[in-house]
């Protein structure tokens, strides 16, 4: 075990909890599940070249060769997690928020990279278990480590913020997700707020926040109640350090952003596919500003930053000899970012002849007021012109019978989508998709993909 410890404290990305991924010198964790124990998988793992399996149970007929046998797999792992740490030297930050998490987390990533030494967890882990297996892949030598710290139910992100302890917290905005549990947003501010509580989280120093409706501001009073570390927001109140003050439209494929901060201002290019996600750019802009980093290295580049995959990512998909675009916003939805992505769409610049089709998913963990969300969506919707749009799942289909749309078009698999689409599509086109993780959205987006880019 002491062997494994140190051999976790000295490498980074090395943990894995799905046999699959395992690479050469990789650590397997072999976790319980409801059904299965990892403990079947082992032997893949140990294939793939696993250099340590950490384990609850004791294998059957396997070499026990740096198998690490451990009471309680979870609770191993968070107690080394703890320790590195300690060990580490360098700045956390910690990202929670309704929405814009991963994005924010890999725009941060994606400018500080290239002067600093950055670790940042992967994909969206931002669970218990993600966040656990992302310091137990920390860089110890990394200048900035990046995290997402998530919930969707009380009391847990004072917990991970424990466990994390980010010196420097950002919380994006607070909106309706996951009210099943959290019920309302005065709620999901008050478990946000908890990422730079004192009491679970004592090394804060720096704290950028969103500054746009009541829940905002209730946490920026709350932060600032402290007055033991700083407090900088950004958004349409006149109170915020950073506003945006205009945007000028360039041409078909950029516009210029005039910023102001507290008595200075300044000016950036960027793509109009991140238009629609310009906050995330003031978060980076703030965190320069109060680590004192030089601006220019991210002023230079936001006009080249990557789209996410599942997040505005565009790719070019060719079906039966018909190359269209496709712009993925399939990862999840709420009902803020489909109102978002729908004003996109519809201010997107289009050739002659050029159609735009928007599918659209049902939107998950909205609670009691499920239905209401989506038939404001559709209203919302209808307001709108798009050549085709097409919804999917349950809680669409009811909130359409509602609405009684005629221009919608509701279709109830990934197969008539794709049918349909078959039937419509004309090169050039442009395919919107988003709907939650867990919709046939997500599905859908996979399997266009699947057909190729080009």
């Amino acid at each position: 075990m002491i062997n494994l410890k140190k051999y976790l404290f000295n490498n980074l990305n090395k943990v894995k909890i799905n046999s699959k991924d395992i690479s050469k010198g990789d650590v397997f964790i072999a976790l319980s599940g409801e059904k299965n124990h990892g403990n079947q998988y082992i032997s893949e793992a140990v294939s793939n070249g696993a250099k340590y399996i950490v384990t609850s149970k004791l294998p059957k007929n396997l070499n026990k060769n740096n198998i690490v046998i451990v009471k309680n797999t979870l609770k191993f792992l968070e107690n080394v997690a703890k320790e590195k740490r300690q060990k580490y030297k360098g700045t956390i930050v910690g990202v929670t928020g309704s929405i814009g998490k991963t994005s924010v987390k890999e725009n941060l990533n994606y400018f500080l990279s290239k002067y600093f030494n950055v670790s940042a967890s992967i994909k969206s882990y931002n669970n218990y278990l993600g966040v656990v297996i992302s310091l137990l892949n920390l860089n110890l030598k990394s200048k900035f480590s990046i995290f997402e710290i998530g919930t969707n139910n009380f009391n847990e992100i004072k917990k991970l913020s424990s466990i994390v302890q980010p010196s420097q917290v950002i919380i994006t905005n607070i909106f309706p997700t996951h009210l099943e549990k959290l019920i309302n947003t005065k709620n999901i501010a008050k478990e946000k707020s908890d990422i730079f509580n004192l009491k679970y989280n004592p090394n804060v120093k720096l704290a950028i926040l969103s500054n746009n409706n009541v829940d905002e501001e209730y946490i920026i009073k709350k932060a600032i109640k402290y007055k033991n570390f700083k407090v900088m927001s950004f958004g349409k109140n006149k109170t915020s350090n950073m506003q945006i003050h205009k945007i000028e439209n360039i041409d078909n494929n950029y516009s210029k952003i005039f910023i102001r901060y507290n008595l200075r201002s300044f000016d950036f290019i960027i793509t109009n596919s991140h238009l629609h996600k310009i906050n995330n750019i003031l978060i980076c802009l703030l965190f320069f500003i109060s680590n004192k980093i030089n601006l220019n290295i991210l002023l230079d580049s936001i006009k080249d930053i990557p789209l996410l995959e599942g997040r505005g990512l565009i790719s070019k998909i060719k079906i039966n000899d018909k190359i269209f675009n496709l712009i993925d916003e399939s990862y999840n939805a709420s009902p803020q970012t489909m109102k978002v992505s729908i004003d996109y769409f519809n201010d997107i610049n289009i050739k002659n002849n050029q159609k735009r089709i928007m599918i659209l998913g049902e939107m998950k963990e909205l609670g009691n007021n499920s239905i209401k969300f989506h038939i404001d969506l559709l209203e919302y919707l209808s307001k709108k012109n798009f050549d085709h749009v097409i919804i999917c799942g349950d809680l669409m289909q009811i909130a359409l019978k509602k609405t009684n749309n005629t221009k919608i078009l509701f279709m109830k698999n990934v197969e008539l989508i794709i049918e349909y689409i078959n039937k419509i599509i004309c090169n050039e086109d442009i395919i919107l998709i988003k709907g939650s993780n867990s919709s046939l959205t997500n599905e859908l987006a996979k399997k266009l993909l699947n057909y190729g880019e080009n």
